[in-house]
């Protein structure tokens, strides 16, 4: 345990805010990118996902790395890497440059991330583990509001190098801070003995894999495209298990899956990111195109999940540690589901404090489950595996909210069409069949979601049955 583990959490916390803040505030940003660079949206696009595939497919092996080198050597090169990609990206000539360095800001941020939980697990006691995970929650609920918040006003004021030049001195503070508040690495005996098949098809797997699936948007679940790129990274992924179980020095210890709290922890963490999209990315054309609200007004009116779960989180963190994790993580995702039953009363004529209202359970849910379910994680591994399990938390993150990104708006737009046509042919005008198509979509697509959610409170309550099991912490 770190005396100074507010400290701790403190330094993690900015360095995790400028991360999430990385992807709102450089969003925001494609309108004026395209038009400065005389570019296509889909080649603009590639500024954010060159920065998603390079950090997701590289999260796990830098987790390992840090179990064998050392966190904090690793976090402090992340925040470097991280804040001069800031800088690169600052200076970028070209759209073309500017997506090289974003991914050097990627693999900064992985390296960040993916030791982010285990540093602040090693700092905080046992029984306060919640408490802090909780805590660093607030952090990526922050970025995500923080980003539009200053992203917006340095477009209009300033030009769209601000958004990467502002933020350096904030890297610059988190070294800092690192250097000062995080414990010295314990010294690593022998020899680093990476396993090199692992780390290749591990890598390779989760990056063709996440790509093929974010492609499925844009041309169909059946492509030729989609099912060549996904279906390579499955299939690296499947031969990638098949080498840990044998590998001397594994990347991901097989073993770990044999817990049955570790397993289904893990399961519902992954399936809980993967039913969230629904929400994060259908609800904006809902509020804008459907209830036909300003882009400033359905930002504000989302951010209340945002502002909920920045309050819930460490609340839920401290009294999970105390009243039981499994039945906080269950509770949380119950509430995430319930609210997206609630949202298929959305209508074309729903109220704006009816929608807010479930867009705060939703926050209640997501606020709740979240510290909860990543407690239950860290403290099913022994302290030597805290930095993958810290990894595989963030990957599974990323991997489920790619996932459900694809999926959700695959049958989103199916839907939508297909609702669209049908009321045309009734005798309803375009627009107004555009518009009315949209809630209906939607709510064929919330049932999918109610589904998975159905699923992942299963999965957190698995490990009170046949028997209870208490979970602890072991560093």
């Amino acid at each position: 345990m770190n005396r100074n583990k507010w400290k701790v959490l403190i330094t993690v916390a900015v360095t995790t805010m400028m991360a999430t803040m990385d992807a709102s505030i450089t969003n925001i940003a494609f309108p004026v990118l395209t038009r400065v660079f005389n570019a296509d949206v889909s080649v603009v696009m590639w500024v954010s996902v060159a920065f998603v595939l390079v950090s997701t497919s590289s999260m796990l092996i830098i987790g390992k790395i840090g179990d064998m080198v050392g966190r904090k050597r690793i976090f402090l090169v992340g925040i470097a890497v991280f804040t001069l990609g800031l800088l690169a990206c600052s200076l970028a000539g070209s759209i073309g440059q500017l997506i090289f360095f974003r991914t050097l800001q990627a693999v900064g941020a992985a390296m960040t991330i993916s030791c982010g939980a285990a540093i602040v697990t090693e700092a905080f006691p046992a029984h306060e583990v919640g408490k802090g995970l909780g805590s660093l929650g607030v952090s990526v609920s922050l970025g995500f509001i923080a980003g539009p918040v200053i992203g917006g006003p340095l477009l209009d004021f300033l030009d769209w190098r601000s958004i990467f030049y502002v933020r350096i001195p904030l890297g610059l503070a988190a070294f800092l801070m690192a250097i000062l508040f995080l414990d010295k690495d314990q010294p690593r005996h022998g020899k680093l003995n990476l396993d090199l098949r692992g780390t290749l098809t591990s890598t390779a797997g989760i990056f063709l894999f996440v790509f093929g699936v974010s492609q499925m948007r844009d041309y169909g679940l059946g492509s030729f495209r989609v099912v060549l790129l996904a279906g390579t990274g499955l299939a690296l992924i499947v031969v990638f298990v098949l080498l840990e179980r044998r590998a001397q020095n594994p990347i991901l210890d097989p073993a770990l899956f044999k817990d049955k709290v570790f397993s289904s922890a893990m399961g519902a963490l992954f399936l809980h990111f993967g039913a969230a999209p629904p929400y994060m990315l259908i609800i904006p054309f809902y509020l804008m195109l459907g209830l036909q609200m300003r882009a400033s007004e359905a930002g504000l009116l989302m951010a209340a999940t945002s502002v909920t779960t920045l309050v819930f989180g460490p609340a839920s963190g401290w009294l999970s540690d105390r009243f039981g994790r499994v039945w906080f993580a269950a509770i949380g995702a119950a509430a995430a589901g319930l609210s997206f039953v609630f949202m298929l009363g959305f209508d074309l004529q729903s109220s704006t404090g009816s929608v807010a209202a479930v867009f705060v359970l939703l926050g209640v849910g997501a606020g709740t489950f979240q510290p909860a379910n990543n407690s239950i994680i860290m403290g099913a591994v022994t302290r030597e595996h805290l930095g993958t399990a810290s990894a595989l938390i963030a990957t599974q993150r990323q991997v489920g909210i790619a996932v459900g990104m694809a999926w959700t708006g695959t049958l989103f737009s199916a839907w939508r069409d297909g609702y669209q046509e049908g009321l045309v042919k009734l005798g309803m005008d375009g627009i107004s069949a555009s518009r009315t198509a949209i809630p209906l979509a939607f709510h064929d697509v919330l049932l999918v979601s109610i589904l998975i959610n159905v699923v992942v409170v299963v999965l957190c309550l698995l490990p009170l049955w046949p028997m209870k099991q208490k979970v602890t912490i072991s560093h």
